[in-house]
């Protein structure tokens, strides 16, 4: 499982996604479904809140009772992409 992380992790570091905003978890749940071609949204959020707990998302209150997600990336854009550990 650790693989998916990485993989998920360096798609969106590639993908640039902390210039997406904040956004649903919906919208992010397509991105991982996409990268990963699976379907099951049960692995799918685990995925997700995984890396929300390893802090690589940032989590906001939006207006419904609902959160809207921010990708932290790496502070500088130009910054070469780095394995993170498990």
């Amino acid at each position: 499982m650790n693989e998916v992380y990485s993989f998920i992790l360096e798609y969106l570091i590639l993908r640039r996604a902390w210039g997406l905003g904040y956004l649903p978890f919906s919208n992010f749940k397509k991105i991982i479904e996409y990268a990963l071609g699976i379907r099951n949204i049960y692995y799918i959020r685990k995925i997700f809140i995984h890396l929300r707990n390893k802090g690589f998302f940032i989590r906001k209150k939006n207006f419904k009772r609902s959160y809207l997600y921010k990708f932290v990336g790496p502070k500088q854009a130009s910054a070469p992409v780095v394995s993170v550990k498990f």
